[in-house]
């Protein structure tokens, strides 16, 4: 897969409020070149955390499949530890983000 486009803050940040409420389990992801971290909700805390590959899913989908790609990396990764950022609201998120290395890899 191609790498992306870079995606200014601006415009992850409207993507981000297009996708508010979160509901359990729903993620919006984010990153550079490729998606490297993820927004969650959870426990009402909106949180930043890492995605993360699991080796045992890409080895089993390299078995089924025959071949393994860094889109299905992407695919398969979910967010990990450790929290990267953290708030009580959207808006505190946003506001931490803003002043986060961006796009953060």
């Amino acid at each position: 897969m191609a790498p992306r486009p870079l995606e200014p803050l601006d415009h992850f940040i409207a993507r981000l409020r297009r996708s508010a409420p979160l509901t359990a389990g729903a993620q919006v992801r984010f990153g550079g070149h490729h998606f490297s971290h993820a927004v969650v909700v959870e426990d009402g805390r909106w949180r930043v955390r890492p995605l993360v590959l699991d080796r045992a899913r890409a080895d089993a989908f390299l078995q089924e499949r025959g071949y393994f790609m860094p889109e299905n990396a992407e695919d398969l990764s979910e967010p990990g530890d450790p929290v990267v950022l953290e708030a009580d609201s959207l808006e505190g998120l946003i506001e931490l983000l803003r002043g986060a290395k961006w796009p953060m890899w």
